[in-house]
């Protein structure tokens, strides 16, 4: 699930600035349109009518039937099930009508010879890394279902004592030394959650572990928090979670191949010495499996917060469990294939993208079937509009990748592959990975905020009652601490999440400096089949998307966004919010050289930066009142918008560091990047974040020195207002 440049320069004063409202969405009836950002009037009225016959064309049946022909087989990337589901999708883009093409890579991919678990003390007994069929879900027999694994795993063979490691987090390790247990030598067993599982796999290289066991704990996914598989859906305890073990903090797409497209004749690192692989066996069991090793554990009893639900207490270890792993892993170069439609605009030179991944670890039916699907049906409905004459001002992209779940490959690969294009072109990207059943999540780059929040508003939720706003934002309502909440509603906004990980969309923000969102239905109690062989159409229809409801209304999330993006007379960015964003987060990190009792544990001096940030504050939205104001009376001419478009656009791009080549610092943007000590959270100056959590003084002043260059060039960025009319 996961990456331009042209230096800003401030332009002429000219009468055009930012925006004024965009508009109110197809679903709703108003006596008037409101105003909406990015449209005059006179604009707000046609692109009302062009909405609402965009969703006049979304069908669930239509969803249906394209979700059940690409979930029918496995279809790992690399694999000729994988190419199939390619070639349909490029057939069924070029049938309604989109301009169609494949691009192709040669990247590192890698999945098991053989996998073999053995518990050779006390008792010997072999370990399935099988999960067993089910009758209820017929998908769950088909022949082409392999082992669970860890892609990108060491081989070899190891036979040592077991230690359990609980989530395998840094303090994990640290309380495993309090009580005088050595990982050294030993096969570590560690469950999911509270950071990735790469995450996991390197903490236990870097301590001297020989091997690695994950497992999904019924404490965290199973029946300790509900009802399990098939009675509900959390995760049953056969039920094993495949995924990559790529160390992609280093960079993401192909991991030997760093900001280049990877062609057959691009320079390529050596395996052996790549940063971004592994370098001792992993493997994944299911908590039926785990259980068998973790129930003969003896040694210390387990720590505060290590207890899992199990039917036993927790040992450390390590033995006397001994396990025998034989990991034989096939590495090697692989073709992908990333499919786009293009859907041409009267301005073919200006983008909107939109994207999914395509491949899936097994049938994909939630990840990525359920969005691949809904990515489908609006770029089909959009192009039914456009055969019957509309067009959009800009060119709206549709994007499949491929190899999304190795570590965003596919994605990056192409925005490494289109740099120079993507940079100066697209306007934004749009991200979609998976959604079920439950709350509206949105998240990205904030200047999109409101423009999210208008989108939001003029599509209906779900339920049929008001919009996908109003359940949105009483969700979020919900969530908000005791504290924030006795202060009442009245002037509560929703935010988008930060930008993390985990989603195609890491390439075009981290690596190009494009502004990006992502929308999703975030799960209603669990997704428990998550990359197991039971991730299938079954689970959809009987859990995550009946009917598929959930994936048409996100369809004509997608299909608004993209329309409104693509036609705005002026792009509907808020960049005055998004630099309020900034000095939020520089106040944050005035306190992150702090331990628990408060005492500074580092020197930080952010005032240069906060100075700037609340320049860029002022000046922004003194461009935006008078963009609106532009708007509204009617000023301005095609070419002043052309041009302001084109800064506003690109300025999310001066926050990029682009000292140094990809191999030593492909995550560019200042701002935002992953805290890869969580699963996929997104981290705020994560630079500087880094820089305190070493306590490296040397390092927090660059930092900061980064921080106050990036600023400084948003600031010289962003366009002047022309006092003449």
């Amino acid at each position: 699930m996961i990456r331009w440049r042209l230096s800003i320069c401030i332009m002429r004063p000219f009468a055009l600035v930012l925006f004024a409202f965009a508009i109110l969405s197809s679903s709703q009836t108003n006596p008037a349109p409101e105003p909406r950002l990015g449209f005059s009037k006179a604009a707000l009225v046609q692109e009302r009518k062009d909405e609402a016959a965009f969703a006049s064309q979304l069908s669930t049946e239509s969803i249906s039937a394209l979700h059940l022909a690409i979930t029918k087989r496995p279809h790992i990337a690399g694999s000729p099930a994988s190419m199939a589901v390619a070639d349909l999708l490029r057939r069924r883009l070029t049938e309604a009508g989109l301009d169609t093409e494949v691009h192709q890579f040669e990247v590192y991919l890698s999945t098991p010879k053989s996998i073999a678990v053995q518990l050779m003390e006390p008792a010997e007994e072999s370990l399935s890394v099988q999960e067993p069929a089910n009758p209820l879900d017929p998908d769950s027999q088909h022949p082409d279902l392999g082992p669970a694994f860890v892609a990108y795993s060491a081989s070899g063979t190891v036979t040592a004592p077991a230690v359990y490691v609980n989530y395998g987090l840094a303090a994990d390790y640290d309380q495993l030394a309090l009580a005088g247990v050595d990982v050294k030598g030993k096969i570590v067993i560690a469950r999911y959650g509270r950071s990735h599982r790469a995450v996991k796999i390197h903490g236990a290289e870097q301590r001297g572990a020989a091997a690695i066991i994950i497992y999904s704990d019924p404490a965290d996914d199973g029946y300790a928090k509900g009802l399990a598989w098939p009675e509900g859906a959390w995760r049953a305890d056969f039920m094993a979670q495949r995924g990559t073990g790529k160390y992609g903090w280093f960079w993401q797409g192909d991991p030997l191949s760093p900001g280049v497209g990877a062609r057959p004749d691009a320079d390529a690192l050596d395996p052996a010495s790549a940063p971004t692989l592994p370098r001792i066996p992993a493997i994944v069991l299911s908590s039926k499996e785990a259980s068998k090793i973790v129930c003969q554990l003896r040694g210390p009893a387990a720590p505060a917060g290590f207890q899992g639900a199990l039917p036993f207490t927790y040992r450390l270890g390590p033995g006397p469990a001994v396990v025998k792993l034989d990991v034989q892993m096939d590495a090697g170069w692989r073709t992908i294939r990333d499919v786009i439609g293009r859907l041409p605009g009267r301005n073919p030179e200006r983008w909107v993208v939109l994207g999914t991944h395509h491949d899936a670890w097994t049938f994909g039916g939630v990840d990525p079937g359920s969005s691949t699907s809904a990515v489908y049906e609006t770029a089909r409905s959009l192009a039914a509009l456009h055969n019957r004459g509309w067009a959009p001002e800009r060119s709206i992209v549709f994007a499949f990748w491929d190899a999304g779940e190795f570590g965003l490959v596919g994605s990056t690969e192409y925005a490494e592959s289109f740099e120079r294009q993507l940079r100066e072109k697209a306007v934004a990207y749009i991200n979609a990975d998976l959604f079920m059943r439950g709350n509206f999540a949105g998240g990205g780059t904030p200047s999109l905020r409101d423009f999210l929040v208008q989108v939001a508003k003029d599509v209906p939720a779900v339920s049929g009652t008001g919009s996908v706003y109003d359940d949105w934002r009483a969700a979020e309502w919900r969530a908000q601490p005791a504290d924030r909440r006795r202060s009442g509603p009245h002037d509560f906004e929703v935010e988008l999440k930060t930008p993390g990980s985990g989603g195609d969309f890491v390439a075009f923000q981290d690596y190009l400096g494009l502004p990006t969102l992502s929308m999703q239905f975030d799960f209603d109690g669990s997704y428990g089949t998550y990359h197991s062989n039971y991730d299938s159409r079954y689970f959809v229809e009987h859990f995550s998307d009946p009917g598929f409801h959930v994936a048409r209304t996100l369809s004509e999330l997608f299909g608004v966004a993209a329309m409104r993006l693509a036609d705005a007379q002026v792009l509907p960015f808020r960049y005055s919010h998004y630099a309020r964003k900034i000095q939020e987060y520089l106040d944050d990190a005035a306190n992150w050289p702090r331990d628990q009792d408060g005492n500074e544990t580092a020197k930080l001096d952010l005032g240069a930066s906060k100075a700037i940030a609340a320049q860029i504050a002022a000046r922004t939205e003194a461009l935006e009142r008078r963009v609106d104001a532009d708007l509204e009376e009617g000023q301005g001419t095609a070419e002043t918008r052309a041009a302001l478009n084109d800064q506003l656009a690109r300025l999310e791009q001066t926050l990029l560091d682009e000292t140094g080549g990809p191999a030593k610092r492909w995550y560019r943007h200042v701002i935002y990047g992953w805290n890869i000590h969580s699963l996929y959270e997104g981290q705020p100056l994560p630079g500087l974040a880094e820089a305190i959590r070493l306590k490296d003084p040397a390092r927090i002043a660059a930092e900061t020195a980064r921080i106050e260059s990036a600023l400084g060039r948003m600031r010289a960025g962003i366009p002047e207002i022309n006092p003449q009319k």
